[in-house]
């Protein structure tokens, strides 16, 4: 089910010489991308989650949830786009079955997947050795993501910023603003920096402001 990937070459490459097509007519060749009725998500999400749920609800089963949200296969290739209607509904019965709220429950998955992206994705990252590199650099990375045909990332506003102070707005269709709080939890834990985090939606936007203080290395 996981394959993981040398290098962001080894990765395009790889997607390069595929054409992938489903049942709602998604077209994926090389670096270009072509989404028709409704939006998608690549197959590294379904993956990430698969992990996540093994690892914090060993009684749940992935492939049963795929079952129960009528899905066609509980197998996915992370160079494959599936509809997001699918993950949503894995996503929901996930959610009655550990009784969990579904925030809380997006929340907590978008911790975990940063480490898995930056596992499977990591040449992005390249350079990156601080949080507060990363967040100013994440326009740019996902710029590279969609120009390599590998997803659609959100649109990000920096209103200020300085070295220790940032405020992030973000605006998607998706509007998945508790995984996107959760992936900048996962990446300061990542990047093992004491980070506050505060989010509030306003106007179809999610309003993040971020204060980040870098750990100090341990005595020994």
């Amino acid at each position: 089910m996981f394959r993981l990937y040398k290098s962001k070459a080894t990765f395009l490459l790889t997607l390069k010489s595929r054409v992938i097509k489903d049942d709602k007519k998604i077209k994926l060749k090389g670096r270009n991308s072509i989404f028709k009725r409704g939006g998608c998500m690549n197959g590294a999400m379904f993956n990430s989650l698969a992990r996540y749920i093994d690892k914090n609800y060993p009684r749940v089963s992935f492939s049963d949830l795929c079952r129960e949200a009528s899905l066609k296969t509980n197998v996915f290739a992370e160079l494959t786009w599936y509809p997001d209607k699918d993950f949503i509904k894995v996503m929901e019965f996930l959610s009655e079955q550990t009784e969990t709220d579904l925030s809380t429950l997006w929340r907590d998955f978008g911790r975990e997947t940063f480490h898995y992206f930056a596992d499977i994705f990591g040449d992005y990252l390249h350079g990156i050795k601080t949080f507060p590199n990363l967040i100013t650099n994440l326009n740019r990375i996902h710029q590279q993501i969609k120009r390599d045909g590998l997803g659609t990332p959100p649109l990000l506003e920096f209103k200020e910023a300085s070295p220790d102070h940032f405020e992030i707005r973000y605006t998607s269709d998706r509007k998945l603003y508790d995984f996107f709080l959760g992936m900048l939890e996962g990446a300061t834990k990542y990047y093992k920096t004491d980070t506050k985090i505060l989010g509030k939606k306003e106007r179809g936007k999610l309003i993040v402001t971020i204060t980040t203080k870098q750990l100090e290395p341990e005595l020994v």
